[in-house]
Parts: C-alpha cells; structure tokens; sequence
C-alpha cells in the first residue's frame, strides 16, 4: 500500500498518460484555493478549447467509509474552484467505493487503472484487469471461514444491533479477530454504528450478493452415496431418528432442504451436512459408496459456522435461510431459480 505523499508524486508523474486524451496545461501540488483550502492535486486540463480544473483529493485507503470522507472534503473545495470537477485517488478504489463516486457524480483515478471522468464534453472510463484481480483477492479475504460466521450472524438476524463482544459470543470467533472483520465491514460500508456504538447492517443485499459470488456448494467436502431406500419421506424419519439415538449432528441443504421452507422445485437427491464421523453416518443409513449415480450425499462444511441457527421443521434439522440461499445460488440443477424464490419469500432483502 502506498502512503498519499506517494500516490500523489505517482498520480503526479502519469497524469498526462492518464487522463489521455485531455491535454494538461498545468499540475499544482497542495494550491490553495480562494478559501484557503489546499486540495492534494489541482490539475488544469483543456479538451476542444475547453478548460476545467480537476480537483484531486488523495486516500492512501479506498475503502468506501474512506472515499466518502475525500467526498466531503472535495465539495467544500468546490465551493472556492470556479470551474472545478472533483476526483477522488487512491492506490486501490473498490468496486463499491468506484460506485459511490459515480453516484455523487465525483471522478476517480486508481494505480491499477481504473478511471472516470465525466464532463459534459468529454467521457473517460476504464476498468483495469489488476482491478478484476485485486477485487476477487479483496473478497476472497472478507469471506474466508471464520470471517463468515460473523456476516452469516449479521444476515440471519439483519435488523439486530450488535457489540463486538457479543458478536464474537455469537459466533465463537476471538475478540481480535472479530474486531478485524467489524473494522473491515465498516470501511466497506456494510456497517455503521449508531449513537450508542452498536452495530447495524446497513447493506445487508450487496452483502449477501458479495459473498454469494465468492462461494460454491463445493467449497465443502462432499461424499456420494446410494440407498436403496426410494421413499424420500422413510429416508427422512430415519435420518431424523438415527440422530436423535446416536446425538449426531446434521442439517439438510440444496433442495431436500429448500423444499421445507419454500418449496419450488422437486428433487431427486439428498445432501446434507454432517459434522461427525462419516464411517457412522455409512453405516446406520446403510449407505453404499458409488462414483456415479449417487442419490445421497453428506457434506464435511468447509467451517462449523454452516450448523449456526439451524432450523426444525417436521422434526428435521435445516441450514439457516442464508446457508440455504448460498448453497442453491451455484448449484447446477435449478439452484438458482430456487435460490432467488427462497430469497423473495423467506429472506426479503
């Protein structure tokens, strides 16, 4: 990560290559303006006998709960730069954060490449491929397993307000480690605090369709099995009854379980998660291995946070709403169509 004196001494040395093909008359480092203020850059450009000021405010972060402190600082410089067109850099612009800026109408320029610059004259958009790739490794991190459990507690309940104490309660995750992912949730304005410093979700859509992208089914391990038992509902009582006697632990997913809280459409084959031995499970169901033609399959969760708020229905163990939805939204066979019914009926956001 570079510090704002870098960016601005980098942003400085490319401008003209950057802003091709605006032709730049002159470069200002910290000018004052008529109230006195000091934008980090001041750019002069022309474009067909046309001249505006871009005035250019630095975050060494590109976070959204950043660029939206350099928003406020560039509209009070608007006031003092006749002519001006405001634009926030940095060494990194999320997507979320490129977003805002176009919605308040405010111009950006990252290391990587990405750039906008609307003018009533001129358009210039670019979206850089090391953009693409810093995006998925920024995910990739906000959503690894124990980071999970924390936004799933967050979806499950989303108008609960919430510590950093009792979330790390909640999900068994260190104090540390929880602040880490408030912190990060925070910069990505998904949370805010409130006048008493509990936390809210402010974003809880663009929250689940974030992770959603980063996740698949198969993130878990998964093992194929047949029955010979061809009455779903015999299956169910004992899979319900073998838990109950042995204290096993399972809950359904896919289909089997979106066809108890939104059913949609039919199944054929049963998955579900299990979080004890698999010789166990072999054995009480009577279930045959096979590398084709499996119509049972028991899944290792790639983290402990999938068995949060399992829900009962007809004495059966489900996933939480938001494990469902996930699970379904990448799954080949009619996930998605059942995926998104499960969200407008059950979820609503």
């Amino acid at each position: 990560m570079f510090s704002e004196t870098e960016i601005i001494k980098i942003i400085s040395s490319k401008i003209e290559s950057l802003l091709s093909p605006l032709r730049i008359v002159e470069i200002k480092q910290e000018a004052k303006l008529k109230n006195g203020s000091t934008p980090d850059i001041i750019v002069k450009i022309k474009y067909k006998n046309k001249e505006k000021l871009l005035i250019i405010e630095i975050k060494s972060i590109g976070e959204p709960r950043h660029v939206e402190q350099a928003i406020s600082q560039l509209k009070l410089y608007a006031n003092s730069a006749t002519n001006g067109y405001p634009i926030v850099a940095s060494s990194y612009l999320s997507e979320k954060s490129r977003e805002i800026c176009k919605e308040l109408n405010v111009g950006y320029i990252d290391l990587t490449g990405n750039i906008f610059i609307d003018l009533p004259y001129i358009h210039i958009e670019k979206e850089s491929k090391k953009a693409r790739i810093a995006e998925k490794k920024r995910q990739k991190s906000l959503f690894s397993p124990i980071s999970t459990r924390i936004i799933r507690t967050l979806l499950i309940d989303p108008n609960s307000d919430w510590s950093i104490k009792s979330l790390s309660n909640k999900t068994g995750a260190s104090l540390g480690y929880t602040h880490r992912v408030v912190e990060r949730l925070l910069n990505e304005k998904f949370l805010s605090r409130d006048k008493n410093f509990r936390l809210k979700l402010d974003d809880p859509k663009k929250l689940l369709e974030d992770w959603r992208e980063t996740y698949s089914y198969r993130q878990n391990t998964i093992y194929p099995f047949y029955t010979f038992e061809k009455n779903k509902d015999s299956f169910f009582k004992k899979l319900s009854k073998i838990s109950k006697s042995n204290n096993l632990k399972y809950a359904l997913t896919l289909h089997p379980g979106a066809h108890l809280i939104a059913p949609y459409v039919r199944f054929t084959e049963i998955h579900f998660y299990i979080d004890s031995s698999l010789e166990i499970w072999k054995e009480k169901l009577d279930l045959r291995p096979v590398e084709s033609g499996a119509n049972i399959y028991l899944l290792k969760p790639y983290d402990i946070g999938v068995f949060q708020d399992i829900q009962i229905i007809n004495e059966l163990k489900i996933v939480s709403n938001i494990q469902l939805y996930l699970d379904l939204y990448n799954y080949p066979k009619r996930g998605r169509e059942q995926a998104e019914f499960l969200r407008e009926k059950k979820l609503k956001f």
